[in-house]
């Protein structure tokens, strides 16, 4: 190279601009993400389906101890706020959770002994009230005995020649006797429920402290103690205002079948309160109820219908206007849910899941509209 000619060097790149480089055009470009194939997701959704089965089988199973325990929570989540009302006037917890317990049971003694007398009495009169049932409806039945005698004339055709009539021997035992059988089991499930109610009403505290203690963070554990606390000051209003509701209506019930000089009025009014708790099915048996007390009392059918006329006069003014009104749409529940979930617990654990279904129900929203990814249960729940 000579001096006279001259080197043009290309200058060095910056980092700025070798960050920003265009790659080249021969590179691939990202693809998404392979969707989950269906086999794992059949696989999974089956896996929950069988858990589930396996977990109601088990609640079924499992009744005698599972009840008691749903039990005590509703009523530990009911009686906490007036216990820690009692601790802020200086009473102390121990004291304030007995107070709380021993008014519940005075409240509910006293409603079953009042109750007791004029339905023992209402037991030896069944009989003959039955017994008008069925000659009112003798009429109806009339047409249906020429299709009887038939039957009896196959049947007497069918019989062997010379065979000996079979004897059948009813081995069942009866009411009183599957009553003796079935309290030791009542008595141990009441013993249950009252010793976890104060035990929940005791240390309800202690435990929600453990909960929070396994929340994350603070802003969850700050949700835990929301959520727990608008629960318990929500469900304790619910259930003392649905309380309040249904011994209304059982009022209203006994002082127009006192009107009607119905005998043992406040028996059939309580029976209308307590049944009221179970949605559907609890009016109907009611009104079922009503119909064979007409009939025990009165001789013409008109009047017979009149308690149960009047009984379902009252039921529709306290489903349509006063519970809504008084409760509110937001803790309303969807009747399809519950009618589903009476089914279901109706068959798993008798009339105790019946009284459940809508407690259950109802606490379950409380808590879910106020948990993180709660709101499809809350969605579903809702009316």
């Amino acid at each position: 190279m000579t001096h006279d000619e001259t080197v043009i060097e290309a200058p060095a790149p910056s980092p700025g601009v070798a960050a920003q480089a265009v790659p080249p055009k021969d590179t691939p470009a990202p693809t998404p993400a392979d969707p989950v194939p269906a086999a794992p997701q059949l696989r999974n959704r089956l896996q929950v389906a069988i858990v589930a089965i396996l977990a109601l089988y088990t609640c079924a199973l499992a009744e005698a101890v599972i009840v008691p325990v749903l039990v005590a929570i509703l009523f530990g989540l009911m009686l906490a706020p007036l216990v820690r009302v009692l601790e802020r006037v200086r009473v102390p917890r121990v004291i304030g959770s007995l107070l709380a317990l021993v008014m519940t049971i005075a409240i509910i003694g006293a409603t079953m002994t009042a109750l007791a007398g004029p339905a023992r009495s209402w037991m030896h009169r069944m009989p003959a009230a039955l017994a008008h049932i069925e000659n009112v409806m003798r009429d109806v039945r009339r047409p249906l005995q020429a299709a009887t005698e038939a039957t009896r004339e196959i049947g007497k055709l069918a019989e062997v020649d010379g065979a000996n009539p079979v004897r059948v021997v009813d081995s069942a035992q009866s009411p009183f006797a599957q009553a003796l059988s079935a309290a030791p089991a009542a008595i141990a499930g009441i013993i249950i429920t009252v010793l976890l109610t104060f035990l929940f009403l005791l240390h309800g505290d202690d435990l929600l402290r453990k909960f929070v203690s396994l929340a994350p963070h603070l802003r969850a554990k700050r949700g835990v103690v929301e959520a727990t606390r608008q629960a318990q000051s929500e469900l304790s209003v619910y259930m003392i205002t649905i309380t309040l509701i249904n011994a209304g209506l059982g009022l209203a019930t006994a002082g127009v079948l006192a009107l009607l000089h119905v005998s043992d009025p406040l028996l059939w009014g309580g029976v209308a309160a307590i049944l009221n708790y179970a949605p559907f099915l609890g009016p109907l048996l009611t009104a079922i109820a009503l119909i064979v007390v007409g009939f025990g009392e009165f001789q013409t059918p008109t009047m017979a219908l009149a308690p149960m006329t009047a009984f379902l006069s009252l039921h529709l003014v306290e489903g349509q206007l006063l519970t809504p009104h008084l409760v509110g749409r937001r803790l309303a529940l969807d009747p399809v849910v519950v009618f589903l979930a009476m089914l279901l617990l109706g068959w798993m654990w008798g009339v105790a899941g019946l009284l459940l279904a809508v407690p259950i129900l109802t606490c379950a929203k409380i808590i879910a509209e106020r948990i993180e990814n709660g709101d499809v249960v809350a969605t579903l729940l809702s009316r």
